[in-house]
């Protein structure tokens, strides 16, 4: 009787101290230490109850849970007490963590945890590129510096015998030859002049005297482009088509404006066919007005206009500008004998050279 007494008295002290102490029974329950101290005995305590019976088991459990609360409690008021006293316990302790070795993680675990650590060193995958991109587009090529004007000549088979080396000398940096005129004529001095000027370092054209009622615009593209022997080596300008009146009755050749720019077209296809270029149109303002009707069909072509005795060309209706001018047929040049046709690209000798790639 005595002893229901005592355990009476005991039951509400030991609940309000519980109580109190909960706190610090939680903090003590989640240091590093207590922790791993209760993942080593865990085990050892599991194994001693497999082996007991089941009711064994229950009792012992409330028993130790009854006497654990006690025990804990009565703990926690020492070691209250004993930090007050000799100060903190922190190094005891994780001295007593570090002589007890943690057991090591199990193989599958081992593995995983392994397996893990690679997948975050690895390099994140590369995203493929789609097998049927389509290549990028290359970046349009500048545009070439404008410089002061180019000087430069035109000669046929009229000129004779060149000296291209003093035309060179002389500031000239192109010349246009003419190959052939109408359905049958070719200049027999054509490949002596031609590279002869390519040779002095000259950038060289190719031109056609045009003769509409003489035959098709398809048939006299195809033998001028055969003698010309067009050549893009960067030093050859595009192919010229020379429209001028008939030589013979000085009008527009028998044929309607309509006739006229349906011609004109079907010779420029057939040389953009073979070469790839724009042909240049050679012509004087009179001629573009009377016969092609100032249409600007051919404002994409580079224009030869000829125009004498003034200090700057009108641009004929149809076109925007002129790239070459033909300002007379009078000049004298240095290693030509007779009166020479004197010409000037506009735009510099940069954009002569782009002309010519």
């Amino acid at each position: 009787m005595a002893a229901d007494r005592v355990r009476a008295w005991l039951a509400p002290l030991v609940e309000r101290l519980v109580q109190w102490l909960a706190p610090l029974l939680r903090r003590v329950q989640d240091a590093p230490a207590v922790r791993r101290f209760r993942e080593r005995v865990a085990p050892h305590v599991a194994a001693v109850q497999e082996k007991l019976p089941e009711p064994v088991v229950r009792a012992s459990r409330t028993r130790s849970m009854q006497a654990g609360a006690a025990v804990a409690a009565v703990g926690v008021v020492g070691l209250v007490i004993g930090t007050a006293v000799a100060g903190p316990a922190k190094p005891q302790i994780e001295e007593a963590a570090m002589a007890a070795p943690i057991q090591e993680a199990a193989p599958d675990k081992q593995a995983t945890l392994e397996q893990h650590a690679t997948l975050q060193q690895a390099p994140p995958p590369q995203q493929a590129e789609p097998r049927d991109a389509a290549p990028a587009a290359p970046a349009p090529e500048p545009e070439a510096p404008l410089g002061p004007p180019v000087e430069g000549i035109d000669v046929s088979n009229h000129n004779g015998p060149i000296d291209w080396g003093k035309v060179a000398a002389d500031g000239k940096k192109f010349t246009f030859v003419l190959a052939t005129d109408g359905t049958s004529f070719s200049n027999p001095r054509y490949s002596e002049q031609y590279h002869g000027a390519k040779a002095a370092g000259l950038i060289a054209g190719a031109y056609h005297f045009a003769r509409p009622s003489d035959s098709s615009a398809e048939e006299q593209a195809n033998r001028f482009l055969d003698v010309a022997d067009y050549q893009a080596d960067g030093k050859t300008l595009p192919p010229v088509l020379d429209l001028e009146v008939d030589p013979n009755s000085g009008g527009c050749y028998g044929m309607s404006v309509d006739q006229m720019h349906q011609w004109t077209k079907t010779f420029n296809d057939k040389v953009k066919e073979r070469t790839g270029k724009e042909p240049v149109i050679y012509a004087n303002p009179s001629f573009w007005r009377e016969c092609m009707g100032s249409t600007n069909s051919f404002d994409g072509h580079p224009l030869w206009l000829a125009s004498y005795g003034v200090d700057s060309p009108s641009v004929p209706n149809g076109f925007s500008n002129w790239h070459f001018w033909q300002y007379t047929d009078q000049g004298s040049v240095a290693g030509i004998s007779g009166n020479t046709d004197l010409n000037q690209f506009q735009e510099g000798q940069a954009r002569l050279e782009k002309l010519a790639r």
